[in-house]
């Protein structure tokens, strides 16, 4: 596995960025935690923009179904963090400037690099969502397998 610090390049540093986190560790509950960051992220930014444009039903209604659901599988909330992390400008510039919190194994992350996050972050928007809704085949498993391959090439 991808050992990643953002720490400034510290030697011999044991720390996993976010993403590597959501894609490989998976737990629930961090998962469901950016998730809802993510989706308070948007609805503060579209609320906005929907305030000078009469209403944001549409959105808040999308929103609410992207919340974590406890019936929710692993893919499907790795999936819909994906999902939020590339229309939230909040969560990208977030998952830059990690502070450490808590204990246990969150403990041991750290900030995601800049330059593999511009990398990765295009190839979410420019290839592997457009990619994935276009083809309706590909099943939630395939696309987190997708979803690891480029941030392994990022």
């Amino acid at each position: 596995m991808p050992i990643t610090c953002g720490g400034g390049g510290v030697m011999g540093c044991q720390r996993q960025d976010v993403l590597f986190h959501v894609l490989y560790v998976a737990n629930r509950e961090y998962i469901s935690r950016l998730i809802e960051e993510s989706v308070i992220n948007i609805a503060r930014e579209y609320g906005n923009c929907a305030a000078d444009e009469g209403g944001s039903s549409g959105v808040t209604e999308a929103l609410q179904l992207m919340r974590p659901n406890p019936r929710d599988s692993q893919h499907a909330l790795q999936i819909k963090f994906f999902l939020l992390l590339n229309e939230d400008e909040t969560m990208r510039r977030n998952l830059s400037n990690v502070k450490l919190k808590g204990a246990g194994s969150l403990r041991s992350v750290c900030s995601l690099c800049p330059h593999k996050a511009e990398r990765f972050y295009d190839s979410l928007c420019e290839q592997l969502i457009p990619q994935w809704i276009k083809d309706c085949r590909v099943t939630h498993e395939a696309f987190v397998d997708s979803l690891r391959a480029a941030y392994l090439c990022s």
